[in-house]
């Protein structure tokens, strides 16, 4: 047993042994981000199928939403319109992260090009 140990520890001083072959680098470990906040600002009594048609397209897509009803909040009311640049009465209006995407259609559009799963879930 010795003698066979003994001739490979030779073989490896002199080189004649096959090289070790180096180890693998881990895989980088990706962490996940948290998806970021979807907020939907719309009036109970206003434009109910739009605010239908924009839930199911958020719900379709996994992303979770908070729906915000702003009937008799005029603080909330004005700050929607302020920041998504638009009429009261074109609620709903939809905000990702803190930034207004628009209405029903801006939504689509931002979901057909890619931006809105880049928006809410990261690249």
């Amino acid at each position: 047993m010795f003698t066979r140990l003994r001739s490979k520890l030779s073989d490896i001083v002199r080189g004649a042994a096959a090289p070790i072959p180096p180890r693998k680098a881990a895989a980088p470990v990706v962490k996940k981000r948290e998806p970021a906040p979807v907020m939907v600002y719309f009036e109970k009594d206003r434009n109910q199928r739009l605010i239908e048609r924009v839930r199911e397209l958020l719900t379709s897509k996994g992303i979770a939403f908070v729906a915000l009803d702003v009937s008799g909040d005029a603080a909330t009311l004005a700050f929607v319109v302020r920041e998504a640049k638009c009429e009261d009465d074109d609620l709903p209006v939809v905000f990702v992260a803190g930034t207004p995407i628009g209405g029903f259609n801006e939504l689509v559009d931002w979901d057909v090009s890619g931006k809105l799963k880049t928006a809410v879930f990261g690249d």
